[in-house]
């Protein structure tokens, strides 16, 4: 109490300048109309414009608010798919595939020739020549497989080619590992004739019993034209970073056997 009274007796002066200007501000007010109307109106101007402004934030805020509420519960619906496919082992198809969900337990990326290890094998009906795939593109192929577990060449693997094409154009040819940076690969037998771009999008061709057609692979990132012929030799940069993977899709074609059935031979998968 003795605080408020010293600073009320200090500030004494500015208090009663302050009362005497708002008295003096409402009797001239009072007395002139017109003063007093365009007081008004200028009162109104300033409320309605703060007003609008605060509609304005305050919508911007509750958008803001309702987009952070949809990217979570996004999240979440993934987290929980995940969760479902990975606890309860579930199989869904696609198609003519089937798709199962596995953890990599070893995935090497600085070799010539590299290969990943996965927790399913053939307890979980993996088979042989089975594909892996993730959202972002081709991983591998399995070669192996044990009740619990399953290996793969990776496709950062210079003896297998990949059946790809150019999205925009429809173009075939044949994807490549060069053996040296994980995130180029090399796209062979697209011909002089094809209008390609850099940054064209590279998706898997579908002439393959392994891997469904458009399946994200990467982008083009350089073009050149072979001496003496008439076809392109493109580096496209991968859109999945192999150094960093931690799970993968196995997708399996019912129609494997009946295809195998048939004797047919293809290098390029």
């Amino acid at each position: 109490m003795r605080n408020f009274i010293n600073f009320f007796i200090e500030k004494i002066d500015k208090i009663v300048f302050l009362i005497l200007l708002i008295i003096s501000f409402s009797l001239v007010l009072n007395r002139n109309f017109f003063q007093n109307s365009k007081f008004n109106f200028f009162s109104n101007n300033i409320i309605s414009s703060i007003s609008n402004q605060t509609k304005q934030i305050n919508n911007y805020l509750n958008l803001k608010n309702e987009n952070s509420k949809l990217r979570r519960e996004n999240l979440d619906l993934k987290i929980k798919l995940n969760s479902i496919f990975k606890d309860s082992n579930i199989n869904y198809y696609t198609g003519d595939y089937k798709i199962k969900i596995a953890d990599i337990i070893s995935n090497s990326i600085k070799y010539s020739k590299n290969y990943l290890i996965i927790n399913k094998g053939y307890n979980d009906s993996v088979k042989l020549d089975d594909g892996l795939i993730t959202q972002q593109g081709i991983i591998g192929i399995i070669n192996q497989v044990s009740p619990k577990y399953s290996t793969a060449i990776s496709i950062l693997n210079s003896d297998i080619k990949i059946n790809a094409k150019i999205k925009r154009t429809n173009h075939f040819g044949s994807l490549q590992w060069g053996g040296n940076d994980h995130k180029i690969m090399t796209l062979y037998d697209i011909p002089k004739s094809a209008n390609i771009k850099i940054n064209d999008t590279v998706v898997s061709g579908g002439m393959s019993f392994i891997f469904q057609e458009n399946i994200p692979i990467g982008k083009i990132k350089n073009i050149k034209l072979r001496e003496e012929s008439n076809y392109y030799i493109i580096d496209l940069e991968l859109f999945e970073d192999f150094s960093s993977l931690r799970s993968v899709y196995i997708i399996s074609n019912s129609n494997k056997d009946e295809i195998d059935g048939l004797n047919i031979y293809n290098e390029i998968y």
